[in-house]
């Protein structure tokens, strides 16, 4: 039999199955035969035994595009935030590519005047002219930008660790939530 798990409790190593063909049964952790955790929304192939649900294995074959995807890791993702969150990368972990990009590019535009900056400054002997100033000016505002962008990043791994794993999943994996 088929269907999809309603409810899953970590603490309690426990959960109900609403199955194809519309009822109810309830699963003990000890049934999941998968190496992944069971996760709410997770589509399932099992067998019925005395009521209960047992044998229970993600299903290979899910009925429609629009399941759940599967749950990501809150700590991987808020790590990545914390270290790598200028660069979008804990975006494209979670699959958020446009949001990942947007990091990106935000990063990149941002450090490159700041790279031709100091190498301009180097170079130069210190006489401002007013296409300098202008540079400076623009520069300055990209830098904010890719300031702002990380500081972003740092509070969304702050939020990311602080949350439970199932809230995590309900809000970032299963409700795609893309901005803190």
């Amino acid at each position: 039999m088929k269907g999809r798990i309603l409810t899953y409790s970590p603490q309690d190593n426990a959960g109900v199955i609403t199955a194809d063909d519309n009822n109810r049964y309830p699963f003990a952790g000890s049934e999941w035969k998968d190496p992944d955790a069971p996760y709410r929304g997770a589509y399932v192939d099992f067998i019925i035994q005395d009521s209960d649900a047992a044998e229970i294995y993600q299903a290979i074959d899910e009925p429609t595009a629009t399941t759940p995807r599967k749950p990501k890791k809150k700590v991987v993702a808020g790590i990545l935030a914390l270290i790598f969150g200028g660069l979008g990368i804990h975006k494209f972990y979670l699959g958020y590519t446009t949001e990942g990009m947007i990091h990106l590019l935000i990063f990149y535009i941002g450090m490159l005047p700041i790279l031709s900056l100091f190498i301009g400054l180097t170079v130069q002997s210190g006489i401002w002219s007013t296409p300098a100033a202008i540079f400076f000016i623009i520069t300055l505002h990209l830098f904010i930008g890719m300031l702002a962008i990380s500081i972003i990043a740092i509070i969304e791994g702050i939020i990311y660790l602080t949350k439970s794993h199932e809230n995590f999943n309900q809000t970032y994996v299963i409700g795609q939530k893309r901005w803190f």
